[in-house]
């Protein structure tokens, strides 16, 4: 009878150690799987963050250009309008100019009608 105790006592230990190193292979399979992937995930979040950081430093670099570019864009339409303007007193000065020389000739030309007549 004690024998059989001992066997049953064998039988039920050999199952524990099997089904404890079952499952300690099984847990350790998981962990090793999982530290494979967290490993994986941390180079892709690792990768994503010095993208991220590229293109933030990328945004401020071209942000502060525009800015600079727009600064340009303004004085460039100040001068613009200025000039704009010089050219509309010079189109009136050369125009008041073209009536000034009309003017002048019609004087010229009836002065020297009036001279004609008078010496005829």
């Amino acid at each position: 009878m004690a024998s059989e105790y001992l066997e049953q006592i064998g039988a039920v230990a050999t199952l524990g150690a099997s089904g404890g190193g079952g499952f300690f292979a099984v847990k350790w399979f998981a962990e090793w799987i999982a530290g494979r992937l967290d490993k994986r995930e941390q180079r892709l979040d690792d990768t994503a963050a010095k993208l991220i950081a590229g293109l933030e430093q990328r945004i401020e670099t071209l942000t502060s250009r525009l800015d600079m570019v727009e600064r340009l864009l303004a004085d460039c339409q100040k001068q613009h309008a200025k000039a704009e303007a010089e050219v509309m007193k010079l189109t009136a000065i050369v125009e008041s100019k073209g009536i000034i020389n009309q003017k002048a000739q019609a004087i010229v030309a009836a002065d020297r009608l009036a001279q004609a007549q008078g010496e005829l």
